[in-house]
């Protein structure tokens, strides 16, 4: 019998399960992974209306050691963090937890509104050789102080230097490219391309970015191999852009 991982997701709630936490959810099961869910904040995210207001800390604390009570975690997924107080909270909840992060550098909704105050120090500083970084291309260029990365080899360049700062991988996600759905998957002396079919997104399907990071968290919970996570964490997004399903 396959091993079922167990997989701590850390995110905002948004009520609709277009993205965030709900979302996260939805991929884990999908993949065969148990969900533990800490909304790390609520956020009202309509056509107009926005609001996010974070979860105390204490709370988070609490639920994480709750959740830590209840049985081993075999993943973490990392998302929005409103600040660095509840990234501290955070890190103190799991010490001592051996087990791969998964970390979606979230800042900002899709429309730009701020989700996040943590800096690019805050995301470089959690670097180890068992976090894995889910940048898009506007997110690697931000933690790098670029301009811009576009092109898949700017992708790659970016993915290496983000290695080089002491990350086990990272997956820089190629989505937001006019050209082609090809990720860039950087490890210690290796990179892959991760290509796939441009696939039209309807626009009630989001959060793919969410969904990527938290079906990833599955596979190395699993102890599938970083290269072969990644590959199956794209086949369930092109699977939910397809079908809805996930």
């Amino acid at each position: 019998m396959s091993k079922l991982p167990r997989v701590l997701l850390l995110a905002g709630h948004e009520p609709t399960g277009r993205a965030g936490l709900l979302a996260d959810m939805t991929a884990v099961r999908a993949m065969g992974g148990v969900p533990v869910a800490v909304p790390t904040a609520q956020t009202a995210q309509g056509s107009t209306t926005f609001l996010s207001e974070a979860t105390p800390a204490r709370v988070l604390r609490a639920q994480v050691a709750a959740a830590r009570e209840l049985g081993p975690l075999h993943a973490v997924k990392l998302g929005m963090v409103p600040d660095p107080v509840r990234l501290k909270a955070i890190r103190e909840a799991l010490e001592g937890v051996d087990a791969w992060w998964v970390v979606d550098p979230v800042v900002r909704t899709s429309r730009g509104q701020p989700l996040s105050r943590l800096s690019v120090r805050h995301y470089l500083a959690l670097a180890g050789p068992r976090v894995v970084l889910t940048p898009n291309l506007a997110e690697a260029a931000w933690l790098l102080g670029l301009p811009s990365v576009s092109t898949v080899d700017e992708a790659a360049e970016a993915g290496r230097a983000l290695v080089a700062r002491g990350f086990g991988a990272v997956l820089v996600k190629g989505g937001h490219r006019e050209q082609g759905a090809v990720d860039v998957l950087c490890m210690t002396g290796r990179t892959r391309l991760l290509t796939g079919k441009r696939l039209r997104r309807s626009p009630e399907r989001r959060g793919t970015g969410c969904r990527l990071a938290s079906a990833l968290a599955v596979e190395l919970g699993r102890d599938s191999s970083m290269e072969a996570a990644a590959r199956r964490a794209k086949v369930h997004v092109a699977r939910y852009l397809r079908t809805g399903n996930g």
